[in-house]
Parts: C-alpha cells; structure tokens; sequence
C-alpha cells in the first residue's frame, strides 16, 4: 500500500469506529447509566477540558518522540476510554473515559497531519488530505449503519464495547502498517511545538484584534461554544424521557437523525456557499436567528414529529454557520487564526457547559435547551455590526 492509502484507511477506520459510539453514546448514557442532566454535559465538559489541558504537551511527544507513536499512543487511549465506558455505565466510569479520550485525541489530533506532511511530497499533501476527509466521512457514514445494525441485534452497550474493541485492533496494525521514514526529531535550539504554538495564537490575536470583522467571528465563535455543549448533550436525553422512547426505537431513530442530517449538511452546505458572496454576515444573521427561534420551539414542543424536523434543521443550521465563517478569513494565517478560533470555541464549551447542565438540573431538559438557544442571541448583534462594517 502507498502511503497516501495507509493514511485513508487509517482515517477512515477510526472515524467508522468513533462514529459507532457517538451515535449511540446518549442513548447509553441516559438509559443504561441512569445520568441526569448536569451529568451529561459535565462529561463533554471534561472531554473539552482534557483537550485544552493535553494539547500542547501531547503535541511535545509527537515532535519529541516521532507522529507514529503519537498517533498510535492516542488510539489506544481512545480504544481504552470506550472499553471503560461500555464496561461500567456509571458517571465515575464515563467521566474518567471522557478525560481519556480528550487526553488520546489530542496525541492524534496535530501529529496525524504532521506525519503525512512529513512522509509525502508538498505538491501531494492538499490533494491527500482532502481525500482523507471524503474517506473519514464516508467511514462515519458506515458507522452509522453499523451501530443501528450492533444495537438493534445486541444492546448498545455491545456497539460500544465493539467500537473501542475494533480501535485497539487498529492501534496493533498501525505499529506494521504506518511507515516513518523522514520524522527528525526537534534538538535543542530547534522551535518546538510549544514555541510554535505560543508564535501562532500571539499572531493571530493580534491581526483579529485590529479587524473588526475578525473579532466580531471570534466572539460569534466563544457564543456559539457557550451554547453548543449543552445542546449537544441534552437533546438526546429530550427524545428519550420527553417522549418515553424505549432504547430498541431509539437505536433506529438515533441512526436516522445523524443519517439525515449527515447528507442535509451535504446539501444545505453546497448551496449555502453557492449563495453566500457578499451578503455574508446578512445571510449568517437570517440562519442563527431561525436557529434560535427553531431551538427554542424544539425544546417546549410536544409533537414527536415536529421535534424530530426541528431537531434536524437545527443540526443543519448549527454545521453550516463555521464553514462559511471560516471562507471569510484571508489565505495569509488562515490556519493560525482557525487554530485560534478552535481554543475560543473550547474554551466557549467549557465554561457554558456546566452553566446549562445546571439550568437544566434545577429547572428541565426543556429549560437547559432554552438556555442554549439564548445563549445564541448575542451572536446577532455582532452579525449586525459586520453587516454595518462590510
């Protein structure tokens, strides 16, 4: 195998098999390990803070110690993080496997890339990696069959079991499979990872501080984290005990919510792009306010159908906002600033998590929803003084 198709079947298997889980994990959580609703967000919550804490260290391994051990470092922890999650559904089990698998991701997340650049030639690396993200989506899209076909034969707890079984199986023939042939070590004096890191976020706050536009994206960004964690973990549970889904339908349902919405963000992406030239921030500011408002009815609806429409616009709606956002930054330090954009949207999810999960203890499910829409708002008067300063 040539290295560019080692790199796609990595890719693919691990998004297969993290796609297996993630379509099923809420169920788990909510049925077999019995959490209320703080719990659920606190354990993105974790997972984020583990991303955050790791990033840097983790990527002074890969440039110490070379990509591949990286990269199968962090597979293994991942593996190990569903194993302990499907083996004990209790919030002490699940919350030490959400900081594993921050922990784990974050060995993979910069050395994947860095290893592929490093061992193909420069005029090969766009084509490649965007091939890579056309077989990681293709692997997910599997995935998401396969965990419905796994949880509908067996239990969820078996799909989970299965996918972090099937990682560590990956991790075993990566050490044979992956080459590394050009990796060369950082030496003293050599900017490190760290050093490049602290050179890249210092630049990009600097050119995002002296544009107007760039720093109404960077707190359209930190609103948008705020929001996103509560919701990501709470609508699952909405489903389930607002509307008394037992876990056999709910495998079913699940399956076709992220079947659909992974082909209507396919869709609405293409002709959001195709539409999206100058009235960008107008356009943006339509979306999140229809975001809010169809938010806000998902949450208090009682009518199962309408929440599964409204639950699949919203998904749509939320992926589009950061791929049009990210066509209006400048070639020049596009990665920098993303890199940048990317700590802001973690941090967002770190501090607005628990803020929901406590909402939504105290009150309900329907009530930490609410707040995230709400919590959405802000980002329409900042969409409002770039409509002004384009």
């Amino acid at each position: 195998m040539t290295t560019p198709s080692i790199y796609y079947a990595f890719t693919s298997s691990r998004a297969f098999c993290l796609q297996i889980v993630f379509t099923l994990n809420i169920i788990y959580y909510v049925s077999d390990a019995q959490l209320n609703p703080l719990q659920l967000v606190l354990i993105g919550t974790i997972m984020e803070l583990a991303v955050l804490l790791c990033e840097i260290p983790t990527g002074l391994v890969a440039d110490l110690f070379g990509r591949k051990k990286s990269i199968i470092i962090g597979t293994i922890i991942i593996g190990g993080a569903h194993l302990l999650e499907g083996s004990i559904p209790s919030f002490t089990a699940i919350a030490i496997a959400a900081a594993l698998w921050g922990i784990g991701w974050t060995f993979i997340s910069g050395a994947e890339t860095a290893w592929i650049a490093d061992e193909i030639t420069p005029e090969q690396l766009d084509h490649t990696l965007l091939n890579g993200a056309k077989f990681s989506s293709i692997g997910s899209f599997i995935g998401i069959l396969t965990s419905v076909a796994i949880g509908s034969l067996f239990t969820v707890q078996i799909a989970i079991l299965f996918a972090g079984a099937a990682l560590l199986l990956i991790a075993l023939l990566s050490i044979f499979w992956i080459p590394e042939t050009k990796f060369v070590p950082i030496t003293q004096g050599k900017p490190s990872h760290l050093h490049h890191m602290k050179r890249a976020l210092q630049s990009s706050w600097n050119v995002i501080q002296s544009d107007r536009t760039l720093l109404s994206l960077a707190s359209i960004t930190l609103f948008m984290g705020l929001a996103s964690e509560g919701f990501d973990r709470l609508w699952g549970a909405h489903f389930i005990e607002n509307f008394q889904l037992n876990e056999h339908y709910t495998v079913y349902w699940f399956g076709l919510f992220y079947a659909l919405t992974f082909l209507l963000n396919i869709g609405l992406l293409k002709w959001m792009e195709q539409i999206a030239t100058s009235h960008f921030a107008r356009l943006l500011m339509w979306l999140n306010t229809v975001l809010i408002l169809f938010m806000i009815y998902f949450a208090f609806t009682t009518h199962f159908i309408v929440a599964v429409v409204l639950y699949l616009c919203v998904a749509s709606l939320r992926n589009v906002n950061h791929p049009l956002m990210n066509k209006q930054l400048e070639s020049k330090g596009r990665a920098t600033t993303l890199s940048f954009y990317g700590q802001v949207d973690a941090f967002g999810q770190v501090a607005g998590g628990p803020l929901v999960g406590l909402i939504a203890l105290y009150t309900s499910i329907e009530g930490g929803l609410f707040a995230s829409a709400l919590l959405i708002l802000p980002t329409i008067y900042f969409l409002r003084i770039m409509r002004k300063s384009a």
